[in-house]
């Protein structure tokens, strides 16, 4: 047998390369493929966020208004679903300006990428997400038209300014804040536009009296009808923040990858851990008792915390952040009962405002850049050799975020209460919004109940 030509073994070769760019892009396209399919099923059970939220909200309020938050929460996710399909999306990451998205409007076929479906459903459950936090400080006095309004506000425009700019590539905050699952972009912000809905809205009656004694303004306790329910929304929240950091890094597939995710997840698992035994101590200490609120909100703060740094922190360091978050949580819920007496039914802006902004400023100073790679002094944790600068732009986004979730929502809110369309009447505060807004009780119990809870005729049906 003869030996081949040089023409025959050049034509070999490139068969071979051939077959093995082949064998190359195909592994690629299973790569992107493994990890399209793993930031879907993240978002996925991202979604279940909504539920726990709802469970915790109505067990955390009177049984007078359990329908009213269910149903403010049904709707968060359908109004956020509308808002950031027609606009939220193409703000957020469409166009190149640094300050506001302006492209893929109603996600327009001919600009979409073909991964941009289920980017969009991840992000949208983020959205989502930020508006139902206002939920949980408003509860028990506003109207539910209003609720809608400002749904669709900071699903649709709000969060998606604030998330352009820390995600996407021509955002002003891109590749210098450390904020890897929304500390700042969701949290902070979902927190300070929860705030400005509770300041305007004013206390539910009867929060704040004066005590006889001194004559002073002091809080009292309004206690929710069902501790069960409210721990299982924690539970379920607890269980969906696993997905929320863990999925926000977007890839899976390799080594380093996978074991980013892994490490996300047990910084998540820490930090809320931490946290939760955190106030449990603290609440037992102040009132004697095993108070279940002190973990609950000890469990959020504290995973709200690793948000930030979540892909960035060892282990050990997520369970002091856990701690601290939920310091700074307890902290400002006694700033807001006791100095500036808002009221805060479930102290959402408190968990997610004052857990977010730990976490940030946590994260400049123990990112580890073993874990990112960077050897730019000016991205790493202080404490890891950093010179500071990535502190310096923690501020920096913690004041960008807070003023502008602090503005906008405070002008929304503000503007709905001089229309009339903020706060219930005190008639319809004292019968409860499930009867006053919604037809009827959330628990028919005996035949009485279901008789007095007859839905309205639709010519008395009135939306407020």
């Amino acid at each position: 047998m003869s030996d081949p030509t040089m023409e025959e073994v050049m034509a070999m070769l490139a068969e071979t390369q051939a077959k093995l760019e082949a064998i190359e892009a195909k592994s690629t396209e299973n790569s992107n493929s493994i990890d399209l399919f793993f930031v879907l099923t993240m978002g996925i059970l991202c979604f279940l966020l909504q539920a726990g939220f709802g469970l915790l909200e109505v067990g955390s309020v009177r049984a007078k208004n359990a329908q009213n938050i269910m149903m403010k929460n049904l709707m968060d996710a359908a109004v956020s679903a509308i808002a950031y399909w027609l606009i939220g999306y193409g703000i957020a990451y469409g166009g190149t300006n640094s300050f506001i998205g302006d492209g893929i409007w109603a996600l327009k076929p001919d600009l979409l990428t073909p991964e941009d479906y289920i980017y969009w459903y991840f992000n949208y459950v983020f959205a989502g997400t930020t508006a139902t936090i206002v939920s949980g400080a408003v509860a028990e006095r506003c109207q539910f038209r209003a609720y809608l309004v400002y749904s669709f506000a900071l699903s649709g425009f709000i969060y998606p300014v604030a998330s352009h700019w820390i995600w996407d590539g021509s955002g002003f905050l891109f590749g210098k804040v450390q904020d890897f699952a929304g500390g700042g972009a969701v949290h902070m912000v979902g927190g300070a536009a929860a705030a400005a809905g509770a300041f305007f809205l004013g206390p539910r009656s009867g929060k704040f009296v004066e005590d006889p004694d001194t004559g002073k303004k002091v809080p009292t306790t309004i206690p929710g009808h069902n501790a069960v329910l409210a721990s299982l929304g924690a539970l379920i929240l607890w269980f969906g923040f696993f997905a929320f950091n863990g999925g926000s890094s977007y890839v899976i597939s390799g080594s380093g990858n996978y074991d980013a995710v892994g490490r996300a997840v047990v910084v998540t698992t820490l930090g809320g851990a931490a946290g939760s035994f955190t106030l449990l101590i603290w609440g037992f200490y102040a009132n004697g008792v095993w108070d279940l609120t002190y973990p609950i909100n000890g469990l959020l703060a504290g995973m709200i915390g690793t948000c930030s740094g979540a892909n960035v922190l060892d282990p050990w360091a997520a369970f002091i952040l856990g701690i601290l978050a939920a310091v700074g949580c307890q902290l400002q819920i006694l700033l807001f009962e006791n100095v500036l007496f808002i009221d805060d039914p479930l102290g959402a802006s408190a968990v997610h405002y004052a857990g977010g902004m730990v976490g940030m400023i946590y994260a400049a100073f123990l990112k580890n850049p073993k874990y990112t790679g960077d050897t730019d002094p000016d991205l790493i944790g202080i404490f890891y050799g950093g010179n500071g600068k990535l502190l310096g732009y923690a501020f920096y986004g913690i004041i960008v975020y807070s003023a502008w979730a602090f503005g906008t929502s405070g002008v929304l809110f503000f503007s709905l209460n001089k229309i009339g369309w903020l706060r219930v009447s005190e008639e319809e505060e004292a019968e409860g919004m499930d009867l006053s807004h919604h037809g009827g009780k959330a628990y028919n119990m005996d035949e009485e109940d279901i008789l007095e809870s007859a839905p309205l005729k639709e010519e008395e049906a009135v939306i407020e």
